[in-house]
């Protein structure tokens, strides 16, 4: 099989792939799959009338689960799979697999797979309300934060990103870039996803939105819907120097760019415990949960 990078040109080629069907995780997504193709090696081909995506990450030699509007070609581009890690001789091995995706494996070939949960790699689901209104004593710390940032900064504007903005956007990440570490392989695929969303932004079906104070992007949000109940968080940042700038953006965009959604998926955590505390402290409704497929 021959498996081709993943580029902005092949957007339109993923859409009838991906629509059809209800998505949970936010992995399954073009424009996931574009901003991190670096982080994750993602390569993709169409097999047996599905799409199939291959994943390098962490050096595992794995595939996404098939994509296709109906049932058979997924199933035919599965065992299509099997028969390909058999012949490299090589464990066959399925990773970003939703509750969803593994019940429909489960339902067709009864006990032919293992699952393995994968906790980094959980996303973290709330109510759009509980975002957009913070709501009660849970949130309390969070509406102080956005209150003083709002009495610091009585200018502050909450815009559309557009491309007035970009460059605001664009050095307030520099300025992050600056603040971590700049040899970090992982840090250096998460600016370039950044930058990927910034300078392709009207290429891709997101929306965004930037926060300004004293005429100075402070924060900006990127995100798009991921399916009919529920909005996905691509990308977020704001200035560690400018208090409240990341709950005040996370509360304004819930409200303003989320409203008509049950519910908003800010992704997973990767294991890093600095991101599980902060994603905790929103109160999820729910972890989507994430596993791995191996043959039984």
């Amino acid at each position: 099989m021959l498996f081709k990078r993943i580029t902005l040109a092949d957007k339109e080629s993923f859409r009838p792939y991906l629509a059809g069907r209800r998505h949970d995780l936010i992995t399954y997504n073009f424009t996931n799959f574009f901003l991190w193709r670096n982080w994750d090696p993602y390569g993709w081909a169409e097999v047996e009338g599905a799409l199939v995506v291959k994943s390098d990450y962490r050096e595992w030699d794995a595939v996404l689960p098939p994509f296709a509007s109906t049932d058979e070609p997924v199933l035919k581009a599965t065992e299509a799979l099997i028969e390909w890690y058999k012949e490299r001789q090589l464990p066959f091995l399925m990773t970003e697999v939703s509750g969803a995706v593994r019940d429909f494996y489960e339902s067709r070939w009864p006990g032919r797979f293992v699952a393995r949960e994968f906790p980094p790699g959980f996303n973290y689901v709330y109510r759009q309300e509980d975002l957009a209104q913070l709501p009660g004593q849970n949130y309390a710390a969070k509406r102080n934060h956005v209150h003083r940032f709002m009495r610091e900064n009585p200018d502050h504007r909450f815009l559309p990103l557009t491309a007035e903005w970009l460059d605001g956007c664009k050095q307030l990440e520099l300025e992050w870039l600056k603040t971590h570490d700049e040899k970090s392989e992982a840090i250096l695929h998460e600016h370039s996803g950044v930058m990927d969303g910034l300078n392709d932004l009207d290429g891709l079906d997101c929306v965004g939105a930037c926060l300004l104070a004293r005429d100075r992007v402070v924060a900006f949000c990127m995100g798009e819907p991921l399916n009919r109940d529920t909005f996905a968080i691509h990308i977020e940042k704001g200035d560690i120097g400018v208090h409240g700038s990341f709950q005040a953006i996370n509360q304004f965009f819930a409200r303003d760019y989320c409203a008509g959604y049950s519910f908003i998926n800010r992704a997973e955590d990767m294991g890093h415990p600095g991101q599980r505390k902060a994603k905790l402290s929103y109160h999820p409704h729910h972890l989507e949960k994430k596993y791995h497929l191996r043959l039984r």
